[in-house]
């Protein structure tokens, strides 16, 4: 605290933290059925499934109630997280060859933190 003081440095009243995270297991569920449909920029819905053997948080990636895949958010993040049931996220990445399905997708979940003022 003493550092920030001599340095003039504030901590914002509203954080925006952004970060990219993996759909693993892609080729286990759905994909097949509605690759075509999917590109950049489009809303997916995650839903909490509980946690893995590590204790992170693990949640079921869908796109109009087709089951992509998972994700699992680690330590800092699943911090944030951690009592949020369900959270729509954007597609920013997506990796496929010509007439096959999608092999990779990578998510942006956005979160922010608000300072509480008294």
């Amino acid at each position: 605290m003493n550092l920030f003081n001599k340095q003039n440095i504030e901590i914002a009243d509203q954080m925006v933290l952004n970060t990219i995270v993996s759909v693993d297991e892609l080729s286990d569920h759905d994909m097949i059925y509605i690759y075509h449909h999917l590109k950049v920029g489009d809303l997916v819905d995650l839903r909490a499934e509980g946690t893995n053997v590590k204790g992170d948080l693990r949640y079921r990636v869908s796109y109009k109630n087709f089951n992509l895949g998972y994700i699992t958010l680690t330590d800092p993040i699943k911090s944030i997280y951690k009592n949020a049931t369900a959270i729509t996220s954007e597609i920013v990445h997506m990796e496929k060859k010509k007439f096959l399905p999608v092999h990779a997708i990578d998510l942006s979940l956005q979160a922010t933190k608000m300072k509480m003022v008294s």
